[in-house]
């Protein structure tokens, strides 16, 4: 466990909060969580040190990397507001979204520590509780989180495209709006052509594989932790809205001690609509597929060892994936995903279009009466047409995001290799 002084720090923070405690959150900022971090082994005046960053269209006062990637978000609130519950899952949904691991949301008195990324884990301390709970604290250090980035992945890069989106969005389309006449007037276009790309460029160096629960057995759960002053808050004074998962990840995330338990309150579980959820499946990945066998044949149709992921998108950013081994699985999945948010209240029998093949109804039947080539059931009570290709396929998870007024990108093996 990296050795840092950690009951220095929280005797010289406890003493100015008794004392003279910091009236903004710039003075919180620089008299408080600075010197927690610098104790925690990081160099907040170095360039390493990302201040005042925008990831998933959250704020993120401080990003702190290792060797450029992206390893620990930190949040902040002045040290005389309570930490706000909203904000606290927009962190969460920046994790989700980045592969970013570790965040830390303070407002120099209470501390909320976030662990894992698709699956998350929290601990609620309060300022006098950081000591004796070293051992959490300690993986967030520098040093702790050093190690686990030694070694480079592509998850590493999609956690950079992440957190220099914005920057990046802007100098492309700078660069575009000044290579043609006129470009100002196509501006616009630019950056919203610009920002698709980086995005389907990040969700392409995602690591899928790793941290992912099964869609199937694990739930999420909502970031509702307490302090016993009440001090994370939402806008009406009820429990955080957002989802999380309540299971650890692994054994270096933070573990709850029994004399911090009466700070923190029981995760509740439920489905949120502004959830990041699970990116895919825990154990349905495999191979690709290409467009044509040995034989020349067509193979389009759905393989049963492949990976078939949808990114769900609203009109703010990233909500959530699901994934399958099967084209048709990953169909399901989607189907399910959005009768929850949105899509329930579709009429049945439904078609993408007035002449199109029934795609839902109330039994496994065509408008017309003839039966469904491949219906599976839902768990509304619906049927489900997943019959066809794989392009068939996609088409059909892009038209049902669509009915419930999201927008869907499809990536792994839906793309011909």
């Amino acid at each position: 466990m990296p050795s840092f002084d950690l009951g220095s720090f929280v005797a010289r923070a406890a003493t100015l909060v008794d004392s003279s405690p910091p009236a903004t959150k710039q003075e919180t900022r620089r008299w408080l969580v600075e010197p927690f971090l610098e104790t925690l082994g990081w160099t907040v005046r170095a360039d390493s040190c990302l201040p005042d960053r925008v990831v998933d269209e959250t704020h993120l006062e401080y990003v702190l990397t290792v060797e450029s990637v992206p390893a620990l978000f930190v949040a902040v609130e002045s040290a005389t507001e309570s930490l706000d519950g909203t904000r606290a899952n927009a962190i969460q949904s920046a994790m989700a979204w980045s592969g970013v691991d570790r965040a830390i949301y303070t407002n120099g008195r209470d501390y909320l520590l976030l662990a894992g990324s698709s699956e998350l884990d929290y601990c609620a301390l309060e300022l006098a509780e950081l000591e004796a709970n070293e051992s959490v604290i300690a993986t967030y250090s520098r040093a702790a989180l050093g190690q686990q980035l030694g070694r480079h992945t592509r998850a590493h890069v999609a956690r950079q495209l992440a957190v220099e989106r914005p920057a990046l969005t802007d100098e492309i389309t700078d660069r575009l709006t000044d290579a043609v006449a006129q470009g100002e007037v196509y501006a616009d276009e630019f950056a919203s052509a610009t920002d698709r790309f980086l995005e389907q460029l990040l969700v392409t160096f995602a690591e899928y594989e790793s941290s992912r629960p099964n869609a199937d057995t694990d739930t999420a759960a909502d970031v509702s932790v307490q302090f016993s002053e009440s001090a994370i808050t939402d806008d009406s004074q009820s429990p955080p809205s957002g989802s999380v998962s309540s299971a650890r990840s692994d054994s270096s995330g933070p573990e709850q001690d029994d004399d911090v338990a009466s700070g923190d309150a029981e995760p509740e579980t439920r489905t949120d609509e502004n959830a990041a959820d699970t990116d895919a499946t825990d154990s349905d990945h495999a191979t690709g597929h290409s467009d044509t066998d040995a034989t020349g044949a067509d193979s389009t149709a759905a393989t049963d060892d492949g990976e078939y992921v949808v990114r769900f998108f609203n009109e703010r950013g990233s909500i959530g994936a699901v994934g399958h081994s099967s084209a048709a699985g990953a169909l399901v999945e989607a189907a399910e995903y959005l009768l929850e948010r949105g899509l329930a209240g579709v009429e049945v029998p439904w078609a993408p279009d007035d002449d199109g093949t029934t795609v839902l109804n109330d039994a496994p039947v065509r408008a017309d009466g003839s039966p469904m080539d491949d219906p599976k059931p839902l768990s509304r009570g619906l049927y489900l047409e997943t019959a066809g290709d794989i392009d068939e396929q996609a088409a059909r998870v892009e038209a049902l995001t669509e009915r419930a007024g999201l927008r869907a990108m499809v990536t792994g093996d839906w793309e011909p290799k």
